[in-house]
């Protein structure tokens, strides 16, 4: 059951697929994280241990050390950071899932592509945004440097 439950909260004609990777843990990639996968129904204890608490392929994807009980935590916050941001969160039953995925596998549907124009710029933040902490880095090391000869 494990390979379907994977394949069902990473497929579908509501998932987004890419044409460049990016950095992990960057922007881009948490953004990535949650507009690629699907939660199932969530919310008890039981529904959670029924599913074997992969339901929260969302919270998974966004930070794989958790331990389950920190992804029923999490869920819920996840969920309103995404509606403040504006980011499609989706959380269906794992029929509706099935159905999306074997359209998927045969042809009736396809995914989306991300819009290449903002794949870019999202990439680009990140690259900016790494270059920024490389200098912040080299500063504070300066500092220290500084201060050591002192």
């Amino acid at each position: 059951m494990k390979p379907c439950t994977f394949v069902t909260t990473s497929a579908g004609d509501d998932m987004y697929r890419f044409r460049d990777g990016c950095k992990a843990f960057s922007g881009s990639f948490y953004l990535r994280q949650v507009i690629a996968s699907v939660d199932f129904q969530y919310g008890t204890d039981l529904c959670d241990f029924l599913h074997g608490y992969l339901n929260y392929q969302i919270e998974h994807h966004l930070w794989p050390n958790l331990s389950m009980l920190s992804y029923q935590k999490a869920a819920p916050l996840v969920r309103e950071i995404c509606k403040k941001h504006g980011v499609p969160y989706i959380k269906e039953n794992v029929f509706i899932r099935l159905k999306k995925t074997i359209d998927i596998m045969t042809g009736t549907s396809s995914m989306l592509w991300f819009p290449s124009h903002y794949e870019k710029k999202y990439l680009e933040l990140d690259a900016a945004d790494d270059l920024v902490k490389g200098k912040i880095r080299l500063s504070d090391k300066a500092t220290q440097m500084a201060e050591q000869k002192q």
